[in-house]
């Protein structure tokens, strides 16, 4: 999906890295609103009864995204989203160069990934949490504003659950419930899901349309820090992060690394 540009050039500056502690995965979805491209996301639901309201973070949250002192905000902004925009043009670019193995590309995506430096790695944390950090100051101020929504793409629950996990303590997003580990109540046993897709968003919102199909009516809809995991069949590998700021510039970037927010010192 094409990405819009920034209007000026400017050299970047790139701030000392975040590094996150958690546990890594051993190797690498869309939240309510949060579309993103159809090649890369399954559409397949867990039912209208799979949602479960089970706490799925109990952990303390870390401190708070450190901003960069240099610069004010707007310039801020402005390197963050180019270093991001920048990346998934290279990510672009590196699919093709790499044969688009896999569904949609999704293989190569992954090597992308994989290919990445610490330096690189330490850039693209740094642009994340200059932009969460904007939209925790816009959704202190209105609830309505500053949503950030993450799409995980994984091959397995436990990966996809890890890496939220790690995203959410990160970045002091928000925790709410997961659903979509039960059947009418009835768990699903881990190893029968596969690979997964989980949407997580800080908005609390589900459309009418999700609602109606869920059969729960207002019980569904969802509330700040809530997620969702359905099954995924694609190939690709990583998260998706769309951020809602007030200047209205569209920031959907992905796939980012799912252990992005993990210790640097271990293998993905």
């Amino acid at each position: 999906m094409p990405q819009p540009q920034p209007t000026r050039s400017r050299s970047r500056r790139r701030p000392s890295a975040l590094v996150a502690a958690a546990a890594v995965l051993s190797s690498a979805g869309t939240a309510a609103g949060f579309a993103a491209p159809t090649r890369h996301v399954s559409t397949t639901s867990v039912g209208p009864s799979a949602t479960s309201t089970r706490r799925w973070l109990s952990s303390p949250a870390q401190s708070p995204p450190t901003e960069p002192a240099a610069g004010s905000a707007s310039d801020r902004i402005f390197d963050a989203t180019l270093t991001l925009q920048q990346y998934d043009q290279s990510q672009q670019q590196y699919v093709k160069d790499d044969g688009e193995q896999g569904m949609g590309g999704g293989l190569s995506a992954l090597h992308h990934v994989q290919s990445l430096d610490p330096s690189y790695r330490s850039s693209l944390r740094d642009a994340v949490e200059v932009l969460v950090t904007q939209a925790h100051a816009e959704r202190a101020d209105d609830s309505a504003r500053g949503r950030i929504m993450l799409g995980f793409c994984a091959a397995n629950a436990p990966e996809a659950l890890a890496g939220l996990k790690s995203w959410v303590n990160g970045l002091q997003l928000p925790r709410g419930m997961l659903h979509g580990m039960d059947v009418d109540g009835v768990p699903i046993p881990v190893e029968e899901l596969g690979s997964v897709y989980v949407k997580y968003s800080t908005g609390g919102a589900m459309t009418f349309k999700d609602m109606r199909k869920s059969g729960k009516g207002f019980d569904a809809l969802w509330r700040p820090g809530d997620a969702l995991l359905e099954p995924y069949d694609g190939d690709f590998r990583g998260i998706y992060l769309n951020v809602e700021l007030a200047d209205g510039v569209f920031r959907q970037f992905g796939v980012l690394p799912t252990d992005l927010f993990m210790e640097e010192e271990e293998d993905w």
